[in-house]
């Protein structure tokens, strides 16, 4: 349930996402968060409507991703979408490990959507 405050509402529980931490090779960071950055631009429609990605001051290596999808339709076919393997694949030969990925929901969130 969407709650109205004012002339702003919550984002919406119900929306999916997904948090990634990935560990790239040693010196290999900013090349893992450039590419997964270009990644987020491939023009896919399914893809996320909201995503950042974050890395710890002292961990430059380590890449954590938060994403969230419009629906639970466009999640699902973003990820089973065969177009996104090369750049998936990209990503993993930056790796040390493979990656850990949570699929969530938001519970609470100071991001707002402005009520028209």
């Amino acid at each position: 349930m969407i709650e109205a405050k004012g002339k702003h509402m919550m984002i919406d529980p119900s929306q999916p996402g997904t948090v990634l931490k990935m560990h790239a090779k040693p010196g290999k960071g900013d090349a893992l968060f450039e590419l997964t950055n270009n990644l987020h631009y491939n023009g896919d429609t399914d893809g996320p409507v909201d995503w950042i990605l974050c890395r710890a001051d002292d961990d430059p290596d380590t890449l954590w991703a938060f994403e969230f999808y419009k629906d639970e339709e466009s999640f699902k076919r973003h990820f089973s979408n065969p177009n996104l393997e090369k750049g998936h694949d990209e990503v993993i030969d930056l790796l040390s490990e493979m990656p850990m990925r949570v699929e969530v929901h938001p519970a609470f969130s100071s991001y707002q959507l402005k009520v028209d």
